[in-house]
C-alpha cells in the first residue's frame, strides 16, 4: 500500500502555479505548495496470496480476492470464504537533494486493505455460478504528518515554519457474480458493480518573519479543505484456460459514472507588518469537488509447471482530458488595513483548481513455488506510474513508484494465513524552484517504503 510524505523544505519553494492553488497569494511572500498527494494507481496490492505477489493475479485469481482482480474467478472458489489482507507498519524515508534534509516516519495503519467473501447460489447448489462481494482501499494515501522549520536567511526570510498533513484515498464497494459456461469451467465470465467513493483531505500552514528595507514583517498562510467524490464502476472479466498449465485473463472498466459530492476548504492568509496589514479570507462548505476515474483494462497470463506458478499482468489507464478539479462560487474577502489610510474591504475570483491524467501503463509480475504441504513461497514485482499529466501545473505530486514484495502464506484444511513484506520506491523529475525572480535549484525528491503485509482467509 502506498504511504509517503513530503519534505517541507522542499515543496515550500516548489514551483506553485496559479492552476494548482486553491487561494491568491498576494499576501504572503511565500505560497501554499502543492498538494501532497500522489494519485497514482495500482500502488496497491491486496490478497493473502496475492499482495506477495505484486499483484500479478488477472489470469489466476480464484478466491474472494477475485472480486478486485478479476470477478471471472470468482466461480473457481469450492466453498463459501472469507478473506481479509491489511499493509500493517509502514517505514517511510523522504530525501530532498535541494535542502540536503531527510525525513522519517512511521505509521501504523489499521485499517483494512480488503476484506471480501465468495458464496455459491442461495438455495442452490449450482457449481457453475459464484457470487462475490468486497470492500477495497483501492487507493490510500494517508502519511503521517510533518512539521518543520528550516533556515531560509539567504532568501531573505528570518524564519519560515511549515506544517502539513494530507491523505488521498478511494474505497471501492463492490458486489460480483461469475458463471462458468462449459462443464468443465475452462471458461469463467465475471461481471462486477461498485461504488467507488473518493476522499480528500489537506491541512497546511506556512508561517515566518522576514524583514523589508528595514521593517519586520509576519506572514502566515494556511488552507484546510476536504471533498468526497462518489461514482458508479462496472467490471467485466474473463479467464480461459487455454491448455494444462496456461491461463489468460482479462478484465475492463468503463469510466466511473460521478453520482454525488462535497467538499469544504477554508483558507486565510496575513501579512502584519510595522505600518500596514492584509488579509484574506475564503469558506465555502458547497464547492464541487471532482475526481475521475478512467477507463481501466489489464490482461495477464500464467503458466503452472510442477510446484510453480508464474504470471505476467499488464493493466492501462485511459488518459483524462483537463477538469476541474475543485470549484466554489464564494469570493475571497480581502482587508487591507494601513496607518496612513482607512481599512478597505474588497473580494478577489473563487478558487478554481484543473487537473488531467496523462495514460498509463503498469506491469505485475509474480510467482510461488510451494515448499511443503501447507506452506508456499511467494514473491512479486509491479509499477505505480504517475498518471499526473502536467507535473509543472498539476495540483497533485508526480512520482513514478516501483515495488517488489515477498512473504509466505500457509493453508490449512479451512484457515489460511500469510506474512510477507514489501518495498516501494520512487523519486519526482528534477524541476528548477524559482521564488519570485530567484532561482533555487534543482528539487528532486526521493521516497522510499517497506510495509508488512499480513492475511487471514477461512473457508466454510
Amino acid at each position: 500500500m502506498l504511504k509517503v510524505s513530503m519534505p517541507g523544505a522542499i515543496v515550500l519553494l516548489a514551483p506553485v502555479f496559479a492552476a494548482a492553488q486553491l487561494a491568491p497569494v498576494t499576501n504572503t511572500p511565500l505560497p501554499l505548495p502543492k498538494a501532497l498527494v500522489f494519485p497514482n494507481y495500482d500502488a496497491v496490492v491486496v490478497g493473502k496470496e496475492q499482495a506477495l505477489e505484486g499483484g500479478a493475479y488477472i489470469a489466476r485469481a480464484s478466491d474472494a480476492s477475485a472480486n478486485f482482480y478479476n470477478p471471472a474467478g470468482l466461480v473457481q472458489s469450492e466453498k463459501t470464504a472469507l478473506s481479509a489482507s491489511s499493509a500493517g507498519y509502514v517505514y517511510t524515508k523522504l530525501t530532498s537533494t535541494l535542502s540536503g534534509e531527510s525525513i522519517s516516519s512511521t505509521k501504523i495503519d489499521s485499517v483494512p486493505g480488503y476484506i471480501g467473501a465468495v458464496t455459491e447460489m442461495p438455495f442452490s447448489d449450482a457449481r457453475n455460478v459464484r457470487f462475490g462481494l468486497s470492500i477495497t482501499r483501492a487507493v490510500n494515501w494517508s502519511p503521517g504528518p510533518i512539521d518543520q522549520r528550516f533556515d531560509a536567511t539567504a532568501l531573505g526570510f528570518d524564519r519560515v515554519n511549515y506544517s502539513t498533513a494530507a491523505s488521498f484515498q478511494t474505497q471501492v464497494y463492490q458486489v460480483a457474480a461469475a458463471w462458468a459456461p462449459v462443464e468443465d469451467h475452462s471458461i469463467r465470465l465475471g461481471l462486477g458493480v461498485g461504488l467507488a467513493q473518493t476522499s480528500y483531505n489537506s491541512n497546511t500552514t506556512v508561517s515566518g518573519a522576514l524583514t523589508s528595507e528595514g521593517q519586520p514583517s509576519q506572514f502566515m498562510q494556511t488552507i484546510r479543505s476536504n471533498g468526497t467524490d462518489s461514482a458508479l464502476l462496472f467490471t467485466v472479466g474473463a479467464q480461459w484456460d487455454v491448455a494444462r498449465g496456461v491461463t489468460v485473463g482479462m478484465y475492463f472498466r468503463p469510466p466511473g459514472l460521478e453520482l454525488w459530492n462535497s467538499s469544504l476548504v477554508t483558507t486565510e492568509s496575513a501579512n502584519i507588518g510595522a505600518t500596514s496589514s492584509s488579509g484574506e479570507y475564503f469558506r465555502d462548505e458547497g464547492g464541487i469537488f471532482r475526481y475521475k476515474l478512467p477507463l481501466e483494462a489489464g490482461i495477464g497470463a500464467a503458466y503452472s509447471f510442477g510446484v510453480f506458478e508464474l504470471e505476467g499482468d499488464l493493466r492501462y489507464h485511459e488518459a483524462v482530458a483537463q477538469y476541474t478539479l475543485y470549484q466554489s462560487n464564494v469570493p475571497f474577502q480581502v482587508l487591507t488595513a494601513s496607518s496612513n489610510a482607512p481599512n478597505t474591504i474588497t473580494t478577489a475570483s473563487p478558487p478554481l483548481v484543473k487537473y488531467a491524467a496523462k495514460r498509463v501503463f503498469n506491469v505485475a509480475l509474480g510467482g510461488r513455488a510451494r515448499i511443503g504441504h501447507i506452506a508456499t513461497a511467494h514473491a512479486g514485482f509491479n509499477t505505480a506510474m504517475s498518471p499526473v499529466g502536467d507535473p509543472d501545473n498539476s495540483p497533485l505530486r508526480a512520482s513514478d513508484l516501483f515495488g517488489f514484495t515477498g512473504g509466505v502464506d500457509f493453508q490449512f484444511k479451512n484457515l489460511g494465513f500469510s506474512l510477507g513484506a514489501g518495498y516501494q520506491f520512487g523519486k519526482t523529475a528534477a524541476q528548477t524552484s524559482i521564488l519570485g525572480n530567484t532561482t533555487i535549484g534543482q528539487a528532486e525528491i526521493s521516497l522510499q517504503s517497506i510495509s508488512v503485509f499480513y492475511a487471514i482467509s477461512y473457508e466454510f
